[in-house]
């Protein structure tokens, strides 16, 4: 190290360490509107609005089952299930097999399954909603991350452009 170097040091006066925060948060950003844009699609589930073909019904279902449905599925999900949550299996006419991921009761209880797989007949069916990609639930969602993000950019760039002192190093505390 130069002696210039060694006197500043001793000095106070070449202490990079704010600078190299700010230049740290900065180089975070990237990373964080990576993560944030991973985890922008947001889904919703869209009632299927005619009688669905066996072959129409693929991926994540919510399916509202009828008084006599939730009666039916008390053996195998529990007593008062409204709502059964989860993947198709398999779909014939009279038929939809699902890999349970949740169940919702009538007094808005949610509980998670473990695996569980239940054979739904059609007619015990009062509804069924299919899981899709809502662009404008993103796209909100994203509006909403940028602005924090410009505001917390906006909030560390100007907390650190500033000088709070005299400019002269503090007496060495014990």
């Amino acid at each position: 190290m130069s002696v210039a170097r060694l006197r500043a040091k001793r000095d106070g006066d070449g202490n990079d360490r704010p600078r190299g925060i700010v230049a740290g948060r900065f180089t975070a950003v990237p990373v964080l509107l990576l993560t944030a844009w991973a985890l922008l699609g947001c889904y919703s589930y869209v009632p299927v609005t005619s009688s669905p073909k066996s072959d129409e019904l693929s991926g994540s279902v919510l399916v509202i089952l009828t008084p006599a449905g939730s009666e039916s599925m008390r053996q195998a999900l529990g007593t008062n299930v409204r709502e059964i949550e989860g993947t198709v299996a398999r779909s014939t006419a009279d038929t939809l097999v699902l890999a349970v991921r949740q169940t919702t009761t009538n007094a808005r209880e949610r509980f998670v399954s473990s695996g569980d797989t239940v054979a739904v007949a059609r007619q015990l069916v009062a509804s069924i909603s299919v899981q899709q990609y809502s662009r404008k639930r993103s796209l909100s969602l994203g509006a909403v991350v940028a602005s924090l993000i410009l505001l917390t950019l906006i909030a560390i760039t100007t907390g650190s452009s500033g000088s709070g002192g005299t400019g002269q190093p503090g007496q060495p505390q014990p």
